[in-house]
């Protein structure tokens, strides 16, 4: 899923700038949701990436850290927990280099990610020694608190028995599982919580590239260039595959050139346009005949090659039915009937002269006045009588009749594609002879005659239609010779043209989505890199303290393809312009290195509500540590903050500020044992040591004598502790404090520092801790002895009153001097 806070910022931009291509906006939306999603948008197959109901990944809950427990893991032997108070807060984890703190940073490394940034680019070597020759197996465990969770999170890695480093196994909870199922593996990737020793010395020195990529990952800016990215090969592809669809449009456009065909004819006409017509292509190449013009020379060879054929059977049956009723009128022709039948037929031939002329004389012997009424109706009822004597020979008539007009039915007209015939190669003249020879049946009704003509003329009308028909198919079957491969090679054309039509139509929207973007881009990369590089500003700063480099503006420039993009920093020295890489000391560097990583691991949307930082004071001086403390003291109110150092200036800084801080110090023993004991502030450890030997019974003279070293130290650490929180409050800088705090060289020195203000006035402590504070003399006599005498006397009393001196020394003379 697309980074929620930029994605945001995408639809704002959207809605005040639309892309001018009309629905080139859901291109977008769907191009930062993914491919899929794009090419879905893109086929129609989903709805509109802009308009339908959008989710987003679910919010992952706040993350602090309760516990790191870990055994059998490079510098750790048995098991050792470090508990830590969840919520917001600093706590410190302070231990000599060796003393096994850097191996509980590097396990908590070890568990979230399953590798070590101390390892990266280093000799096998380096990897080799991750176990602990002390204890087997390795087992890193951390107890997280979850908001919203009851119980805390537990997440376990551990390693079979000589598996190697890449072995392990991780369980939540006590399931087989990985982080990615949890959800924590792209968190860990966009916020990463952790900053290792090795990877503060790096965040600089990469590749310009490299700082630009880990900030725009946890900003969401490579969704950017990613969208950008799926835009850009999205319309390339479009364009490859219109062009080489355009390619193969030419190359089968010249081939049906060469092909006599109006089916090649119609596919050149459909393709020849700006855009292709398919459907008719498709039409062409899948619908036959149906598919080109009415009128044309497949049209032809079509019918000549299924031109009708006398049927040969019907005509035998049609000539024997004729010879037979031939027959049948022989043998009636001289019968009384076949008399009575001519009669019948003289004397309505005769009515139908009479009938307008009545009153006539006779037609045949001129008799006047005979075709009267009467003789008419004698004339009827005589032809009643003769058709009754002639029925026999009237039905054969009437068969005669009605086979002749079957014969007549087989001679139909000349086929009118004859005349088309010359057009296509098909020579027609002897089937046009036959069928001339064939519609000329001999005049009159005799059927011994039409029998004779259909004998004769049918065998030779049949035999040149077959020729006909043969020579047509031979054209056609050689024109489909020629025309089917093309159809063919037009048949795995179609799918992609209309694949390349369909991106051809995508097209103005692809580009206008890409150049939207484009032009988009920085105005993005700035909105959402602003609270980054303020943050930036702010925490360098407080981390700059006395340097001379001021840091101007920070600018991402480039694009996440380009290998110009960067991280460009704008510093000045002195008020002269300069390169921020070029003139910064490496103490400058790592509190740059640290102001870039701070803001980036405090994103508010990362679920980590924790940052672990190993050894962040190194090459810094003393007011770089200083100004240290106040960053992680207030990036610590709104997140729990933890820091391993060997460096004592640190925790000395926070309690010098009077900073509430956890401080845990950690001590290894023989067999790589650690332990870890939380850390009070030096006045009240040494106290405690004192007070523990004092306390102790049967305790030897030469024991007893560090008790006095111990009220010293005490006493000493409460004069510091007092001379610089009023010197800072007075505005000293750290330079100054430390200046001064190297003038005491005893104890009545430190406190002439502290009571006075004025380390050359030790000679008048005495006076002064006599008049005020009576039983403070004999403790400062004492821990100036220190060792060096016999100590009696009640050495709890003694502890007490320097304790009770030092509450004095730092409540009283710790307030400023103005």
């Amino acid at each position: 899923m697309p980074d929620p806070t930029l994605f945001g910022l995408v639809a704002r931009q959207l809605a005040d700038h639309p892309p001018k291509e009309a629905d080139a906006a859901e291109l977008v939306f769907a191009a930062f949701e993914g491919s899929d999603t794009l090419t879905a948008v893109l086929s129609g197959a989903t709805a509109s990436a802009a308009t339908k109901p959008r989710t987003t990944a679910p919010t992952l809950a706040g993350t602090f850290l309760t516990s790191i427990e870990v055994e059998g893991f490079r510098g750790i032997g048995p098991p050792v927990t470090l508990k830590l108070p969840p919520g917001p807060g600093l706590t410190l984890v302070v231990g000599r280099n060796g003393s096994g703190k850097s191996s509980l940073a590097e396990a908590l490394e070890m568990l979230l990610t399953g590798a070590n940034q101390r390892w990266v680019g280093r000799p096998r070597v380096w990897v080799e020694g991750w176990r602990n020759l002390h204890q087997q197996p390795p087992k890193i465990t951390a107890s997280f608190g979850v908001e919203g969770r009851p119980s805390t999170l537990k997440v376990t890695r551990t390693w079979p028995d000589a598996a190697d480093v890449s072995g392990s196994v991780l369980t939540i909870d006590g399931k087989k599982t990985t982080l990615a199922e949890k959800g924590w593996d792209e968190a860990l990737r966009r916020y990463p919580p952790l900053l290792s020793h090795n990877e503060l010395g790096r965040i600089l020195e990469g590749k310009p590239t490299d700082l630009y990529d880990a900030l725009a990952s946890i900003l969401g800016l490579a969704d950017i260039a990613a969208a950008e990215g799926l835009l850009r090969n999205a319309r390339l592809a479009a364009e490859r595959q219109v062009k080489d669809q355009q390619a193969a449009a030419t190359r089968l456009t010249a081939a049906l050139q060469t092909v006599d065909d109006e089916r090649a004819h119609a596919v050149r006409i459909a393709l020849s346009g700006k855009t292709w017509d398919l459907a008719a292509v498709e039409k062409v190449v899948a619908g036959g005949l149906a598919a080109v013009e009415e009128h044309t020379a497949l049209r032809t060879l079509r019918e000549l090659s299924t031109l009708p054929v006398i049927d040969r059977a019907q005509v035998r049956e049609v000539t024997a039915r004729l010879r037979e009723v031939n027959d049948e009128l022989g043998r009636i022709g001289g019968s009384d009937a076949a008399a009575a039948r001519d009669t019948a037929v003289l004397l309505e031939q005769a009515l139908k002269v009479h009938a307008p002329h009545e009153g006539l004389d006779c037609p045949v012997c001129g008799t006047a006045g005979v075709l009267t009424y009467e003789w008419r109706v004698q004339a009827n009822q005589r032809i009643t009588e003769l058709r009754a004597q002639a029925s026999s020979v009237d039905e054969v008539h009437r068969r005669a009749a009605e086979i002749a007009a079957q014969a007549r039915r087989l001679i139909g007209s000349p086929p009118p594609v004859f005349g088309d015939a010359p057009l296509v190669g098909v020579d027609v003249a002897a089937a046009d002879a036959q069928w001339r020879r064939w519609t000329s049946p001999p005049v009159g009704d005799d059927p011994l005659a039409f029998a004779t003509h259909l004998d004769t003329v049918a065998p030779d009308l049949i035999a040149a239609t077959a020729a006909v028909r043969s020579a047509a198919n031979a054209e056609l079957e050689r024109r489909e010779d020629r025309w089917r491969p093309m159809q063919q090679q037009l048949s795995a054309w179609l799918p992609d043209a209309r694949a390349a039509e369909t991106q051809r139509a995508q097209l103005p929207r692809l580009k206008a989505a890409e150049a939207w973007l484009k032009d988009a881009h920085e105005s993005l990369r700035n909105q959402r890199f602003q609270p980054i590089a303020g943050e930036v500003q702010r925490n360098w700063e407080e981390l700059r303290q006395s340097s001379s480099v001021q840091l101007g503006d920070l600018r991402l420039e480039g694009t996440g393809s380009s290998n110009l993009r960067r991280l460009t920093l704008d510093v000045s020295i002195d008020g002269e312009n300069g390169s921020a890489l070029g003139v910064m000391s490496q103490g400058e560097l790592n509190c740059l290195a640290l102001s870039l990583f701070l803001p980036r691991a405090s994103m508010p949307e990362s679920p980590f509500r924790f940052l672990v930082i190993d050894d962040p004071v190194q090459a810094m001086d003393p007011v770089k540590v200083e100004g240290l403390a106040r960053v992680l003291n207030r990036v610590a109110r709104e997140r729990q903050v933890l820091v391993f150092t060997h460096d004592d200036r640190l925790p000395d800084a926070v309690r010098r500020l009077e900073m509430s801080a956890t401080i845990i110090e950690v001590f290894r023993r023989e067999g790589s044992v650690v332990e870890l004991v939380p850390v009070l502030d030096p006045v009240t450890r040494y106290i405690d040591d004192a007070m523990a030997v004092a306390q102790s019974k049967h305790l030897p003279d030469e024991a007893r004598r560090v008790v006095p070293g111990f009220c010293r130290n005490a006493l000493e650490a409460a004069c510091a502790e007092a001379v610089t929180r009023r010197m800072f409050r007075d505005g000293s800088t750290q330079s100054e404090i430390e200046t001064v705090l190297k003038e005491p060289t005893k104890l009545t020195t430190w406190l002439a520092l502290a009571l006075f203000n004025d380390s050359t006035r030790a000679g008048d402590v005495m006076q002064w801790l006599s008049e005020r504070m009576p039983d403070a003399v004999t403790v400062v006599r004492l821990a100036n002895r220190g060792s060096h005498d016999k100590i009696s006397g009640d050495m709890v009393s003694l502890v007490r009153a320097a304790e009770k001196l030092g509450k004095r020394i730092r409540e009283t003379h710790g307030a400023s001097s103005n």
